[in-house]
C-alpha cells in the first residue's frame, strides 16, 4: 500500500506530465518553450566565507543549476534557462568568482574552490539535491561538485565535456582570439567558424557571446584547472547518472572526450550527439539541448519511481495520447 506522500507525489507528477504532453500535442511540435508562461528572473548574491557569488533564478519545480563556459558570464545561457523554466523546472545560473558581480580571491584556487562556491549557493537557496549542468569549464566544476558534495547532486549534465583529449589546433587558436580583448571583430568572426557548426550562425553567436566575456575570470579558472589533477574530477565514482551532450564538430571539447567518459562510466552515462554542431551549441541549438535535458530527466523519473507509479503513468500517457489524436 502506498503512503499518503507517495500518492501526493504521483498526483503532482501525473498532473505535470499531463500538462506537458497536452502542450506538446496541441502545438504539434516538441519545442519545450511555451508550456507555462515565461518566468520572471530573480537576481541575487550569496555571501560565503571567502567569496560572493551572483546567481539568477527563474521558474518553479525540480532545480537545475547551470554553470557557464570559462571566461563568460551566464548571460549567454539565458535562452536555455528560459526553455528549461518554461518546461517546468527551477533554473539557477551561477556566475563564477571573477565574473559578473561574483567576487573572490584567485590565489591558490582549484576546481574544489569553485565546487565549494556552487555548493554554498545550493545550500543558501535550500535547493536540496540538484541537477547540476555545466558547459565547457562549467562541466569540470559540475563533476567536481559531484565528487566533493555528492549529497547535493542528483544528476550531472555535461555540455561539451572536454578534459582528456585536447582541443584541435584551430580550436585552441580560436579561444585565444575570442578571449583576447585586443582582438578586432573581424579577427573574432574569422575564428568563430571553429566555435559553431554552421557558419551562418557566426554573427548571431558572436553577438550573444561578446558582451559576456570576462577575461579576468578566465585567468582565475585557468589557475584552478592547472592546480587540480584530472583524476580528481574526470569521472567521479558512485551511481549518479550523467547526461553528456556534445556537438560532432566541437573543436574545443572534441567528441572523443564524451566517448571516453561513456566507456569508463558505462550505463551511468547517456550520450547524445548533435550532428554538425560546434562548441557553442548551447547558443545555436539551445532548444535541442533543452529538449534533451527534459527527456533525460523525465526518463530518470520513470526509471526510479515505484512499479505502481509506472503503471499509473503509463495509463496517463495513453490517455494523453488520445487527447493528442483528437487535437490533430
Amino acid at each position: 500500500m502506498m503512503t499518503v506522500s507517495a500518492h501526493k507525489f504521483i498526483s503532482r507528477t501525473l498532473l505535470s506530465l499531463g500538462i506537458y504532453l497536452v502542450a506538446i500535442c496541441a502545438s504539434g511540435q516538441t519545442d519545450v518553450r511555451g508550456t507555462p508562461p515565461t518566468a520572471p528572473v530573480e537576481e541575487g548574491i550569496v555571501k560565503l566565507t571567502d567569496s560572493n557569488i551572483e546567481y539568477f533564478s527563474e521558474g518553479q519545480g525540480e532545480p537545475i543549476v547551470l554553470l557557464p563556459f570559462g571566461g563568460l558570464t551566464v548571460g549567454y545561457m539565458a535562452e536555455l534557462s528560459q526553455d528549461l523554466a518554461d518546461a517546468g523546472y527551477r533554473v539557477i545560473r551561477i556566475n563564477f568568482r571573477g565574473s559578473g558581480k561574483s567576487t573572490g580571491s584567485g590565489e591558490g584556487v582549484t576546481l574544489h574552490t569553485f565546487a565549494t562556491d556552487v555548493a554554498g549557493v545550493i545550500k543558501a537557496l535550500n535547493l536540496g539535491p540538484v541537477n547540476v549542468a555545466g558547459h565547457a569549464f562549467g562541466n569540470r566544476v559540475a563533476r567536481m561538485l559531484a565528487a566533493d558534495h555528492p549529497e547535493l547532486a542528483h544528476t550531472v549534465i555535461l555540455f561539451a565535456a572536454g578534459g582528456k583529449v585536447p582541443p584541435t589546433p584551430h580550436g585552441e587558436d580560436a579561444l585565444k582570439t575570442i578571449f583576447n580583448p585586443a582582438s578586432t571583430d573581424a579577427e573574432v568572426l574569422k575564428d568563430m567558424k571553429y566555435m559553431v557548426g554552421n557558419p551562418a550562425n557566426i554573427p548571431m553567436a558572436w553577438q550573444i557571446i561578446k558582451p559576456c566575456r570576462t577575461p579576468q575570470a578566465a585567468g582565475i579558472q585557468r589557475t584552478a584547472m592547472d592546480n587540480t589533477p584530472l583524476k580528481e574530477w574526470w569521472a567521479p565514482p558512485g551511481q549518479m547518472k550523467y547526461l553528456i551532450l556534445q556537438g560532432t564538430n566541437d573543436q574545443i571539447a572534441v567528441p572523443e572526450n564524451g566517448e571516453l567518459l561513456k566507456q569508463e562510466m558505462g550505463a551511468r552515462v547517456t550520450l547524445v550527439s548533435f550532428p554538425g554542431a560546434g562548441h557553442l551549441f548551447l547558443v545555436t541549438e539551445h532548444k535541442k539541448a533543452a529538449a534533451a535535458v527534459v527527456s533525460f530527466l523525465h526518463r530518470l523519473r520513470l526509471t526510479f519511481d515505484p512499479p505502481e507509479f509506472r503503471g499509473m503513468l503509463g495509463r496517463a500517457i495513453s490517455r494523453e495520447s488520445c487527447v493528442c489524436r483528437k487535437t490533430r
